[in-house]
Parts: C-alpha cells; sequence; structure tokens
C-alpha cells in the first residue's frame, strides 16, 4: 500500500471505531433515557398511538430490512470500484491526475466510511424512533423492540480495518 494511503488509511480507521463508539454511547444513552422517561399518563396519550407505532415500525423495517443492505451493498463493494471506468472514478471526485491504482483504494476508503456512517445512521435512526413512540405513550415492549432492533443491527455493522485493508491491497 501507497505510504500516503497508508496514513490515510491509519486515520480513517481511527476516525471510523470513534464514529462507532459515539453512536454506541447514544444508543446506550437512549435506553436509559426509555427506562428513566415514563409512559403519559392513560388521558395524555396521543390517540394515535397505534398508527405512530404502525407507521414507525413500518419504516424501521423499512430501514433496517431494505436501506442499510442496500447502503453497504453499494458502497462496500470493492468490486463496483474495479469495475469503475475513468468517468465514474472522476465522478465519485476522483482527478483525473491521480495513479487510477491509488485513485480507486482512495475511492474505495471513502465509500467504506460513507457506507459504514450511514448504515450506522440509519440504525441509531431506529432507536430514535423507540425513543418517539414511548413519549406518545407506548408501552415498554414496544420502546424495547425498536431499541432492541437498532441495538442488534448496530452491533452486526463494526468497522473490520483487517477486512478493509485486505480489500484495498486486493485493489493494487
Amino acid at each position: 500500500m501507497h505510504p500516503l494511503l497508508d496514513e490515510i488509511f491509519s486515520r480513517q480507521v481511527r476516525s471510523l471505531f470513534w464514529i462507532y463508539s459515539v453512536i454506541a454511547l447514544l444508543l446506550l444513552g437512549l435506553c436509559g433515557v426509555c427506562v428513566i422517561v415514563s409512559a403519559p399518563s392513560a388521558w395524555l396519550r396521543s390517540p394515535y398511538l397505534p398508527f405512530a407505532e404502525a407507521g414507525l415500525g413500518l419504516l424501521a423495517v423499512l430501514l433496517l430490512g431494505a436501506a442499510v443492505p442496500l447502503a453497504r451493498r453499494r458502497l462496500l463493494d470493492p468490486g463496483r470500484v474495479k469495475r469503475a471506468g475513468p468517468g465514474m472514478l472522476s465522478a465519485w471526485g476522483l482527478p483525473a491526475e491521480v495513479d487510477p491504482v491509488l485513485g480507486r483504494q482512495a475511492v474505495f476508503l471513502t465509500r467504506y466510511t460513507a457506507g459504514c456512517v450511514i448504515s450506522w445512521g440509519l440504525a441509531a435512526s431506529v432507536g430514535l424512533y423507540g425513543l418517539v413512540v414511548r413519549m406518545l405513550g407506548a408501552s415498554t415492549i414496544v420502546t424495547g423492540g425498536f431499541l432492541a432492533a437498532a441495538v442488534f443491527v448496530y452491533a452486526l455493522l463494526p468497522p473490520v480495518a483487517k477486512g478493509l485493508r485486505r480489500t484495498l491491497a486486493e485493489l493494487e
């Protein structure tokens, strides 16, 4: 690996682990807030609570079941970067004067970072849905379902430095 790319790789992986840790703390904090915040009294509960639960539940299923896998498949696919021509590489922000081998590695590193952050944000948003339905008056079970789904998917998506380094080496 080129020394410049190796330095960028190290910084990028460190940043990814920081971002992953901060979002993990956010999800942990959401769990704590949902435990502390009690559901409003029966007369304060929203009459639209079943619709909110169903709507946010459907959105959560779409995010975790379709959007996260789609984002990861499109952004974390090294074959897509390997097959890209000069036009596509320049569309992804690579200047024409950069060596194609180094450029493909840089483009993939950028796409990997974007794919990770997007999928983590989508998983964390499902945890926020749990807080929203809790504040609308949902039961602990419904709130816990949103939070458990968010934490479960989030735990499946850690940054993998060894795999990333191996993939970058394959792009040489």
